[in-house]
């Protein structure tokens, strides 16, 4: 078996801050210096078939114009590796125009802002990632006219169009913020809202001072199927998110009781795929350890199978699953988090076994 690799370096928390859009999130953010992401840069491209429509444009104040799983990436990534790609996004012209790498340095709190925020409260506690989740309340008509002289400024919409729309926030508001607090984030003003974010950081940073000598103290038994196919890029991997997560992993799971790790195996991968194994047709790839991608203070040994069955097409994830994709075995893939399990044992045993195979 593969020996366990070092304990990594615990990962960052996350204070999410909403608010009604023009209320100053983005100024309360800067005032606490610390890193920060913008949720609203994770909004679809303006021809995107299946965005809401107000007011004859893209609603842009509906959930469903936001990308919250590239989000969770993105913050999953900044958390544990503190870096991560996040999209750039113009506003004017309602879609992506480039990419930045948006590093988190020192710090061991992260800012995410934005009108959506809420979206991942539920998510990110369940990740054990958030430290704090806070929605900027001020008078609506400061509110209004922030948030219009914003909009002519940077010439967001046709004016009409703006300030219709900041009559229709305007009347909302009251109901938003009732709606962020439902979600469980606390209401605040500017400066205390700010005081707070630079009491968080303070507080997090002599709590990661507390805990740094202590290690991952539980282990779970685990297993593992790496379904492999040839892709237009060489051999490709499919890997699985569960809902609520940003790190993707191989199809797999707990063992049940008196269960083989064969056995498990081909009943989790009918469990989150839909798809009947042949027992035979898994091949032992090894015994593996490695800190776990969702359970903070968690180590898991898994046991990994190679399955080169053909999946069907479209392929449909079930149970817990909420996504899935096939990677490159011989490229890194910007922007995403792969579980620990995968890069440091997974791809490399695969890549070697490959290599093994050209040499002979």
């Amino acid at each position: 078996m593969t020996g366990p690799s070092a304990p990594p370096r615990p990962p960052r928390r996350i204070v999410l801050v909403a608010g009604p859009s023009g209320s100053g999130k983005g100024v309360m953010a800067r005032r606490a210096g610390l890193p920060t992401v913008p949720l609203d840069d994770f909004y679809r491209d303006h021809d995107d078939p299946g965005l809401p429509r107000r007011f004859g444009i893209v609603d842009w104040d509906d959930p469903a114009s936001w990308n919250a799983g590239a989000a969770l990436e993105a913050l999953t990534a900044l958390a544990h590796d503190g870096v991560a790609d996040v999209p750039e996004y113009s506003i004017p012209l309602s879609r992506r125009t480039g990419t930045t790498s948006l590093a988190a340095g020192d710090a061991e709190l992260i800012i995410a802002e934005g009108i959506f925020a809420a979206e991942l409260v539920r998510p990110l506690r369940e990740m054990g990632l958030l430290a704090d989740a806070i929605v900027l309340h001020r008078p609506t008509p400061v509110v209004f006219a922030l948030r219009l002289a914003r909009d002519l400024r940077e010439g967001r919409k046709p004016p009409l169009t703006l300030l219709r729309r900041g009559v229709a926030l305007a009347r909302e508001q009251h109901a938003d913020i009732a709606g962020w607090r439902a979600a469980g984030m606390r209401p605040v003003g500017l400066r205390r809202g700010t005081q707070l974010l630079r009491l968080l950081a303070a507080l997090t940073a002599a709590e990661r001072c507390q805990h740094q000598a202590a290690d991952a103290g539980t282990l779970l038994r685990i297993t593992a199927v790496a379904f492999l196919r040839e892709g237009a890029r060489g051999e490709e991997i499919l890997a699985v998110r569960k809902r609520g997560t940003g790190s993707y992993m191989q199809v797999g799971g707990k063992l049940e009781p008196a269960e083989s790790a064969l056995e498990a195996a081909v009943r989790e991968v009918g469990e989150e795929l839909g798809v009947v194994l042949d027992p035979a047709g898994l091949e032992l790839l090894g015994d593996f350890e490695a800190v776990a991608a969702n359970e903070p203070g968690t180590r898991v040994r898994s046991t990994v199978f190679l399955c080169r069955q053909a999946l069907p097409e479209p392929l449909t994830v079930r149970a817990e699953l909420a996504d899935h994709r096939w990677f490159p075995l011989a490229e890194s893939e910007a922007g995403v988090r792969l579980a620990p399990l995968m890069t440091e044992h997974i791809v490399p045993a695969l890549l070697d076994s490959a290599a093994r195979t050209t040499r002979g």
